[in-house]
């Protein structure tokens, strides 16, 4: 396998028009602060690409989706975050159990893994309970991107976004 985070996200299509605007307003809010942690990271030596990690090229940021990842032999998998939720038709299920719609990127420790977790901090943040994020590394492992996330926002972050694995 590999080092890899998680995340399920509550399908607001479905919701209440309170959780689609709150949603929506989350969207907004976290794709301005994962390009603020974006510059950070660059500023720290952070190579960023596109979701594909090609040489030469930025995060994709756009009103509906962002993506990013690590340059060449220090990216991995794609850190994929979209506006509105797409259902699969393989995670129907998880959305009737109300489990969410999993996500995942697997960074392999790798050094854009502190961005990463930092977006996924912040998401926790502004998602609230519409986000359930997990990860094979344990909270002491996201000290990077606790760092980036308090270098980029310039205070602490309280709590811990982490639910354990299963």
């Amino acid at each position: 396998m590999g080092y890899t985070h998680y995340w399920r996200r509550h399908d607001h299509t479905q919701a209440t028009t309170h959780a689609r605007a709150q949603a929506r307003e989350a969207y907004g809010r976290l794709v301005l602060d994962a390009q603020r942690i974006c510059k950070q990271a660059q500023e720290n030596g952070i190579a960023l690409a596109n979701g594909m990690g090609e040489d030469g090229t930025q995060p994709d940021f756009t009103e509906g989706y962002f993506a990013l990842n690590g340059v060449g032999k220090d990216g991995h998998e794609t850190m994929y975050w979209s506006a509105e939720v797409s259902v699969a038709e393989w995670d129907r299920d998880s959305i009737e159990k109300g489990e969410g719609v999993f996500n995942f990127c697997k960074t392999a420790y790798k050094p854009y893994d502190a961005v990463v977790t930092a977006i996924l901090l912040r998401a926790s943040q502004h998602y609230g309970d519409l986000v359930n994020v997990t990860s094979d590394g344990t909270w002491s492992e996201w000290a990077d991107g606790l760092a980036l996330y308090e270098q980029t926002f310039g205070v602490p972050h309280t709590g811990q976004p982490l639910t354990d694995y299963v």
